[in-house]
């Protein structure tokens, strides 16, 4: 019998943690997935995988997104509460 690895199994809190964030204060800012394109050249797709923690950016993107979003990165990598 062969086990599957689905990617629901692989994610890692970090990255949900990151992604939410992300998606957080771009609603907060009002603006759209493709607003964020337009300031950071991260494609679409690709910044929705990210705000489903199902991608990990890399540090060049994050500084991307965290400068779009008017934060300092930390923010948007720091531990949660728990």
């Amino acid at each position: 019998m062969t086990t599957r690895l689905h990617l629901e199994d692989i994610i890692q809190p970090a990255a949900l943690a990151f992604g939410a964030r992300v998606k957080a204060r771009r609603k907060v800012l009002g603006l759209t997935q493709t607003d964020i394109y337009k300031r950071t050249g991260i494609g679409i797709g690709y910044l929705s995988s990210i705000e489903r923690g199902r991608a990990n950016p890399t540090l060049d993107m994050m500084i991307k997104l965290s400068a779009a979003l008017g934060l300092e990165i930390w923010d948007l990598l720091r531990p949660t509460d728990e």
